[in-house]
């Protein structure tokens, strides 16, 4: 032990190292698994050192830690990505964009509000009471029990006055839709490059008609009620965390529009596809992950209020990647195309009675 009374400051910092080598080891699949992080190229101290710097102190680590015998969820367990997010680029010459927010940060359309459909799955007690049609439809005895089943809705399609109660929320793709797609005169968007289903309620996205201050889409979807309200986001949320993660979040997100939008028709759209060569070479930004998160977003439709649309049938290939000439960059649409999405959506219209 002479060498510990030799060394002082050594030992300390030994022991600090591998404690906090050991609390993000502890964490990694709990209060740390959000950051995508992988441990094999980089210390498990940095994910005690950037939970810090999130507001996770290093006691939750091992408070987080599952008990005997019990199992860590897919979500914490499975983490995927390098945290990194796709850089938005400019349209070129000749596209260029308009209507943004500044210096091409964020753009609005008018005021908006939303709402949002929870998919709540019902679920049916054993033993609980069946619900009585009323009057008792079909010649049933009285007191019979009738199943009622709730009604769905098939895709229709609708004229451009459709939109004018609907409100776009998405990243650069659906700022796309705006600038190109000829509805900007009809319905509202707020959209923002590089906003992602983790930000969307607090980045700010355009500014207020009235007041001219900075807004989001939570200050907007509270002034305004909509009929029907389009989400598309997640390409950039590639690069962190899983699927499981991830819809954690979009649910979440679904739910709380839910709550501000009682009565509109939510319309979650899935994250259009990335170009073949770009799918294949690129270990975040592929296809294969993209469908992974697809079908998890097509799973909340209930096809009663809220409803899954995929315009990647109307620009992908027979291979299922984004057309290379569609594209000015793999990943975003040449402005020519957005009518094709616009035609998509006009083709898939919900009609309530």
């Amino acid at each position: 032990m002479k060498w510990i009374r030799k060394c002082p400051v050594f030992f300390l910092l030994t022991v600090s190292g591998l404690l906090f080598s050991a609390t993000g080891l502890a964490g990694m699949f709990t209060v740390y698994g959000e950051y995508g992080l992988q441990p094999v190229k980089q210390p498990f101290l940095v994910l005690m050192m950037e939970g810090i710097d999130k507001g996770v102190m290093p006691w939750e680590a091992w408070s987080g830690l599952p008990a005997a015998g019990s199992e860590v969820t897919a979500a914490s367990a499975e983490p995927e990505g390098t945290g990194q997010s796709i850089e938005e680029l400019e349209p070129p010459a000749g596209e260029a964009a308009a209507g943004r927010d500044g210096a091409g940060e964020a753009f609005s359309s008018p005021a908006a509000g939303m709402e949002y459909a929870a998919a709540e799955a019902e679920t049916v007690e054993t033993g609980a009471e069946p619900r009585v049609s009323a009057g008792n439809a079909g010649g049933a005895e009285e007191g019979t029990a009738e199943p009622v089943e709730p009604e769905s809705y098939d895709f229709q399609e609708v004229t451009e006055d459709y939109f004018n109660d609907a409100v776009f929320i998405g990243d650069s793709r659906t700022v796309g839709l705006f600038e190109y797609g000829g509805l900007e005169e009809r319905a509202d968007f707020f959209a923002k490059i590089s906003l992602t289903i983790y930000d969307v309620f607090t980045a700010t996205v355009g500014k207020d008609e009235e007041t001219g201050e900075k807004i989001t889409v939570e200050d907007a979807l509270l002034k305004k009620q909509y009929g029907k309200v389009y989400l598309m986001l997640g390409i950039n949320e590639l690069g962190t965390g899983n699927t499981e993660y991830f819809m954690e979040h979009y649910t979440e997100v679904v739910q709380k529009i839910r709550e501000m939008q009682p009565d509109a028709i939510i319309f979650v759209e899935g994250i259009m596809r990335v170009a073949g060569e770009k799918s294949e070479n690129d270990p975040i930004f592929n296809n294969a992950k993209i469908n992974e998160k697809n079908d998890a977003i097509a799973a909340l439709a209930d096809n009663r209020d809220i409803f899954y649309i995929d315009v990647n049938e109307a620009v992908c290939d027979e291979n299922g990647d984004l057309y290379s000439d569609y594209t000015i960059d793999d990943i975003h649409l040449k402005a020519k195309y957005y009518s094709l999405w616009k035609d998509f959506l006009l083709q898939h219209g919900i009609v309530r009675g």
